[in-house]
């Protein structure tokens, strides 16, 4: 495949502003450099110098130099202009935003990975001379151009190790092209094999799952108290009215800087449907203590949160429990020992902790350790994923049994759970993945991982152009996010997720076992936008998968 100057500069408009800072910071060293009088470039045994001379000639005025012969060769770049605009583009960001990224837990991890590509003249780490480096350039007039951090390496010499740079290139092909095709392919032999559709008469008998239900609602607000955090956390709750039967508890995990309204939507339509809804606040990863995580602007959640955002939910229900028993409003309202959950990012990993998913210390230590050593990777989950390890729990398995059955929207899976603990699972599970979701992408996260699943009743749910960010209400409370990683508007996904949720549900919580032909693609796609398709498997083993990779 063809790597060209767009694609370059299309990095940037995919990982949004502070990581994309990271990102080509990487591409950096794939790309001419100066600083000093020279770049060195090694490629297996042998090494080329460059002259900041010629670069300088090719940035202003874009005439050919031997570095564009030395990577139009290797990396078959077809848009040099789109490369020259790419080195002296400034970057949209704050010598502010730059230093507390730079001085982050998350940014000294990726920059000590960055440093194996740009090294010293004696061959080290570049790590610290690239954070001068950022950190100088930012200052600079023009703001923060990749030229300029070359500009402002402080060596006399720049090397560049060509052969982990090609590595940093084919995996990110392979994240943001290889990935989509694989996911191309099991969707579509997903559809050869389904030969039955629904007919006519289902299509005008059934009912639109997406439609709101029969049941007004109330809200209420509550706290609720787990004895591992310093403070009472708030807990939303949506409980359905004028029902002659205890209701159906579902609880809604939010994911990292995002708080309960971001799913106020789904809990609405939930309730509609004679479904009472809670929603916590997980205090420590909410929307006003994390907004600039994703930027790599602020710390990672602290690593106890793996442990707290499970039990989080187990205190809550606890207390309503309590209350159940001892306050006259709340008892016979609720059904406690049926209860569902769903979760999105940070809270899929929530909601597959508390369906069984058991943590995996193994993995976490042998990939995790010295993780500066280890290759770059583009999944940015495995950062947070990795701060599991720092925790040293006493507990690896948060299932709590009142949970009967889980839905898990673009979790993180690989390291934290590994195959061993998703096995753990027993219980009725869906896996919801955005096949663009560059935050915990598909494959490794998803799609692999329910490849591990030994219980029956599983589905995973292929949601094609979906991002990471596809299913998060735009009026809620969530970081800010760039409109270019958000993906298609958002309010044409939600359709999808409430019809999913509300049969999924209303199958193995209520057990309305009819609701099973309700639940599958030729319907579910007959109510939603086609800006968005689902693709829903209820098998896929590790061979079928690897079939898939092996195909051209």
């Amino acid at each position: 495949m063809a790597v060209t100057g767009k694609w370059f500069s299309s990095v940037s408009q995919i990982f949004g502003v502070g990581l994309s800072s990271v990102v080509l910071s990487a591409i950096a060293s794939l790309s001419p450099a100066h600083s000093a009088e020279e770049m060195v470039i090694s490629y297996g045994i042998a090494n080329t110098s460059i002259a900041i001379a010629d670069l300088e000639k090719f940035v202003e005025s874009g005439e050919s130099t031997p570095l564009l012969f030395v990577y139009g060769y290797l990396l078959n770049i077809e848009d040099p202009e789109g490369l020259r605009r790419a080195l002296k583009s400034p970057f949209e960001a704050s010598p502010w935003s730059i230093d507390r990224f730079l001085n982050s837990p998350t940014g000294e991890t990726i920059l000590r990975r960055m440093g194996r590509v740009v090294n010293t003249v004696s061959g080290e780490n570049g790590y610290m001379a690239l954070k001068i480096a950022i950190a100088q350039a930012s200052k600079r007039p023009e703001g923060l151009t990749i030229m300029g951090i070359l500009q402002e390496f402080p060596d006399a010499q720049i090397r560049i190790d060509l052969d982990f740079s090609i590595h940093v290139i084919q995996e990110t092909s392979q994240v943001l092209f290889r990935n989509q095709t694989i996911i191309e392919q099991i969707s579509q032999q997903e559809r050869g094999e389904k030969t039955a559709n629904l007919t006519e008469q289902q299509r005008f008998t059934i009912p639109n799952p997406r439609d709101m239900g029969p049941y007004s609602w109330r809200e209420a607000e509550v706290v609720f108290f787990n004895p591992n955090r310093d403070r009472p956390s708030p807990l939303f709750l949506y409980l359905p009215e004028n029902i002659n039967r205890p209701a159906p508890l579902i609880i809604i995990s939010h994911g990292l800087g995002s708080d309960p309204k971001t799913f106020n939507y789904l809990a609405e339509h939930l309730a509609s449907h004679g479904f009472a809804v809670a929603i916590p606040e997980h205090i420590a990863t909410s929307a006003n203590r994390f907004e600039g995580f994703l930027q790599g602007f602020e710390e990672p959640p602290n690593s106890s949160e793996f442990a707290d955002r499970p039990t989080d939910i187990s205190y809550l229900l606890d207390l309503l429990e309590q209350k159940s028993a001892s306050d006259p409003f709340w008892r016979e309202r609720l059904d406690l020992e049926n209860v569902g959950v769903v979760g999105q990012s940070f809270g899929g990993y929530t909601a597959l902790a508390l369906a069984g998913a058991k943590l995996n210390p193994q993995i976490l230590s042998q990939y995790c350790r010295d993780l500066s050593n280890q290759r770059i990777t583009l999944n940015l989950s495995i950062i947070l994923q990795c701060r599991a390890l720092e925790a040293a729990l006493e507990r690896q398995n948060f299932r709590d049994p009142r949970i009967k059955a889980a839905i898990a929207i673009n979790p993180f899976t690989s390291l934290v759970f590994g195959e061993g603990g998703m096995a753990a699972i027993n219980i009725p599970l869906a896996i919801v993945s955005g096949t663009n979701d560059y935050i915990t992408p598909a494959i490794a996260e998803q799609i692999k991982p329910f490849t591990w699943l030994t219980n029956s009743d599983n589905i995973l749910v292929l949601f094609e152009r979906g991002t990471h960010f596809s299913f998060l209400q735009e009026e809620g409370g969530q970081v800010p996010i760039p409109p270019e990683i958000i993906g298609p508007d958002p309010n044409l996904a939600y359709p999808y997720l409430k019809a999913l949720s509300l049969t999924f549900f209303n199958l193995h919580i209520r057990r309305e076992l009819d609701n099973r032909n309700y639940l599958n693609e030729a319907y579910l796609n007959t109510i939603g936008s086609s800006v968005f398709q689902m693709t829903i498997l209820e098998e896929l083993t590790a061979e079928q998968l690897e079939r898939a990779f092996q195909q051209p």
